[in-house]
């Protein structure tokens, strides 16, 4: 595993590095605004396939993803007025959206075992300038083995990962990041805000925005 330490005079010389790992398939460990987390070019299947094995992940459990803009996102996805109200207020932050795929998608670049996508843009903004610059969604799983805590540091995270198989390509080492909980996972149904994870966001069930 590769390890970059950024500091306030490389940012640019890191996120170069980093999409550059991502475009050839490879898998990154990068700082968000919750723990570490494991990003990969979501349009990229054998890349994917790594994420899961990496995190010994239950293929059938859905990997959530960061974009860069609300642009971006409606890209992917379809919104409604109460998502639309709900990204609007919250992002860029740690609200994760779960939204229907938009059918051309699907079939654009044969995503299989996905009907919707959640989803949301990173407070942190290495991240979001990562995401920009690959220009894809990245994935936004924990970096962590399933089952296992949250890392808030790079000696956490090559702990667990140091003895495994599968491993990371690059690690970005952005220090020991404050403990926070992991985003709020929401699903909007029948116009009704429902909270699937409770993080530090709590938007009202009852709220029709």
């Amino acid at each position: 595993m590769k390890k970059l330490a950024l500091n306030k005079l490389n940012r640019t010389l890191v996120i170069k590095e980093a999409v550059k790992v991502l475009k050839r398939g490879g898998i990154i460990v990068y700082p968000t605004e919750t723990a570490y987390g494991l990003g990969a070019d979501f349009l990229n299947l054998k890349a994917i396939a790594k994420i899961y094995k990496i995190k010994g992940r239950n293929f059938k459990k859905p990997l959530a993803v960061l974009v860069s803009s609300l642009a971006m996102a409606k890209r992917f996805v379809s919104f409604n007025k109460v998502s639309s109200a709900l990204a609007k207020k919250y992002w860029p932050g740690p609200l994760t959206i779960i939204l229907n795929f938009k059918i051309q998608i699907l079939k654009e670049f044969r995503i299989k075992n996905y009907k919707t996508l959640g989803l949301r843009i990173s407070s942190n903004k290495l991240a979001t300038l990562i995401v920009r610059k690959l220009g894809k969604p990245l994935t936004s799983t924990s970096a962590n083995i399933s089952g296992k805590l949250d890392c808030y540091s790079v000696d956490e995270i090559e702990s667990q990962f140091e003895k495994r198989k599968y491993k990371p390509d690059l690690i970005i080492d952005a220090g020991r990041l404050p403990k926070r909980k992991a985003s709020t996972v929401v699903k909007i149904t029948d116009g009704q805000i429902k909270i699937l994870r409770k993080g530090k966001i709590f938007p009202r069930l009852s709220s029709r925005l």
